[in-house]
């Protein structure tokens, strides 16, 4: 019986490969379990980055049927800036878990990681706090000038400075 549902488990061609992918991905990306939440958290910002963006354009538009029916909210924008976002994190991950196993120090690949996951964190937290000014929550400045001044401290003054003129 158990060996009937362990046959048909591999009559699927595209399920088996499917799967063989998945682990290895999976494998390659996931070195060591920091890796994992570290990769959790930052998908977890960038949903409530999302979530602040839609609610910042339907406090601006007076609620969000009247966003989605002047197209202020649209399902295009979201999925390319959704996707342009998921695709910058997953080649990271990829590049953090490869940079892992050529480092011939783990801790480099490691300390890298951590920057990079950082800086992607810092990015969206800064983000979601320019959403909620932009949806007219008060008293943001202090933590807007945290985030800036702690990215500044891995990426420079110059970077920081284009950045901040950008949003502005």
């Amino acid at each position: 019986m158990a060996g009937e549902y362990i046959k048909k488990l591999f009559e699927n061609d595209y399920l088996v490969w499917l799967s063989v992918l998945g682990s290895l991905l999976f494998k390659l990306c996931f070195p060591e379990t920091t890796y994992l939440y570290a990769a959790g958290a930052v998908l977890g910002i960038m949903i409530i980055d999302l979530l602040t963006k839609l609610y910042a354009l339907s406090k601006q538009s007076g609620g969000l049927k009247k966003a989605v029916g002047t197209h202020k909210i649209t399902s295009s924008a979201f999925a390319k800036g959704t996707l342009d976002k998921l695709l910058v994190f997953g080649v990271m991950l990829i590049i953090c878990g490869l940079a892992y196993r050529l480092t011939p120090i783990t801790e480099v690949a490691t300390w890298l990681t951590q920057i990079i996951f950082t800086l992607m964190f810092l990015r969206d937290a800064l983000s979601i706090l320019e959403n909620l000014n932009d949806a007219g929550v008060k008293g943001l400045g202090i933590f807007k000038k945290v985030i800036r001044n702690k990215m500044s401290e891995y990426i420079g003054s110059d970077e920081n400075d284009k950045e901040e003129n950008n949003h502005e």
